[in-house]
């Protein structure tokens, strides 16, 4: 069997530094599904932009930038490079966007997948001028009548795009996101905290993400602001970048929370059960997410979770159980749902690590071969 993948990824060694892309939930998901695959005798391609790629990764990699533009760029790059390249017979292409898809099969028609993380056509139509919006669905609807399968992260995904391509619904099948337990599992929290030059007596609330528009960090801080006014000993350790990362230090500095908030920037992945294991809750607050890897990735470090219930999030938490469940509009909520996290966190730490068992990218993977073999048995 031969899987190209269309995206971009970001391999980290060593001597990587810590890139924007790197922390990226789908790159992630990307790699250890490829990771994976490879494990499994699967030959695996790859097409689009590979960071830090070397020829020992065992995969064949298809260039179609030196460097990542705007996505409009990379369609008419990915569109070309379509016209120009031999893939082997029956290769699937699996892509994790829909418009990506469309660029590369119009001229290059053959079975495909695509992963759907979250609702990107409701993302498009909500941030994207009327034109964009209008080439996005043109794209989107080719390429959702031309792939074999769809596999979206999460069943409001599924549910989304059900109702919005019904004719085709019955392609569109639900496998979440894994977490690799063999890199993301506990480990002492003192341990971790003195590596980090964290204090016993702090209380760490951690986010891992984008700090962008859909994630709400403006609400956390404001939620600490509350739980800081009673108790000075909770630290926010906020992990990632993006276009907010200025606005939310101002944010910081406004409610006079600089020494309560530690800006880590972006952070490889390989460091991040460090950081994990050195929080006594994570939380996430976001207008839209699919199935959130920092979600499962906190699970399976034994760390609670405080999120509102968007993707697959109300699926994972239970309230009083691995976490809660919140309503993103109400802080004094989060406040004391983030309190009551920290003040169970040890209660909670088998359950959180239990909850992720049909998580495992093992499972998650498993899966979604079996859906690559449906689909060559059915040419």
């Amino acid at each position: 069997m031969n899987v190209f993948h269309i995206g971009t990824i970001a391999f980290e060694t060593a001597d990587t530094k810590r890139e924007l892309k790197s922390i990226g939930g789908i790159s992630g998901y990307i790699i250890e599904l490829i990771n994976y695959s490879l494990s499994k005798g699967i030959r695996i391609g790859f097409i689009g932009k590979i960071y830090n790629y070397s020829k020992n990764k065992n995969l064949s990699y298809i260039q179609v930038q030196n460097k990542v533009t705007s996505t409009n760029k990379f369609l008419i790059h990915l569109l070309y490079k379509s016209l120009i390249t031999k893939l082997p017979p029956k290769a699937i292409i699996h892509a994790h966007r829909p418009d990506h898809l469309a660029a590369f099969i119009i001229f290059n028609n053959r079975p495909s997948v695509i992963s759907l993380h979250g609702q990107q056509a409701h993302t498009v139509n909500v941030r994207k001028g009327k034109l964009i919006r209008t080439i996005y669905q043109v794209l989107e609807k080719y390429a959702v009548k031309k792939a074999k399968a769809l596999i979206a992260v999460d069943p409001i995904t599924k549910d989304f795009y059900s109702k919005l391509y019904p004719k085709y619904q019955q392609k569109i099948h639900t496998i979440p996101t894994g977490v690799n337990t063999n890199v993301f599992y506990s480990t002492e929290k003192s341990i971790s905290r003195k590596k980090l030059g964290f204090k016993e007596s702090d209380k760490i609330i951690i986010y891992v993400g984008r700090i962008e528009p859909p994630k709400r960090i403006d609400i956390i801080i404001e939620a600490l602001r509350l739980i800081v006014q009673k108790d000075n000993n909770y630290k926010m350790v906020l992990v990632g970048d993006g276009v907010l990362m200025d606005d939310m230090k101002s944010l910081s500095s406004n409610l006079n929370l600089n020494d309560n908030i530690y800006f880590m920037g972006v952070r490889k992945r390989n460091e991040l059960p460090l950081l994990f294991n050195s929080a006594d809750v994570s939380v996430l607050i976001s207008d839209n997410e699919g199935s959130p890897l920092s979600v499962k990735e906190s699970l399976a470090c034994g760390i609670p979770v405080v999120a509102n219930a968007v993707g697959d999030i109300s699926e994972l938490i239970k309230d009083s159980h691995n976490g809660f469940i919140i309503n993103k509009n109400d802080i004094h909520d989060i406040a004391n749902k983030l309190q009551l996290s920290i003040q169970n966190t040890k209660v909670f730490k088998q359950n959180c690590i239990d909850s992720i068992k049909s998580y495992t990218i093992s499972h998650v993977s498993d899966d979604v071969i079996k859906l690559y073999n449906k689909i060559l048995n059915e040419q």
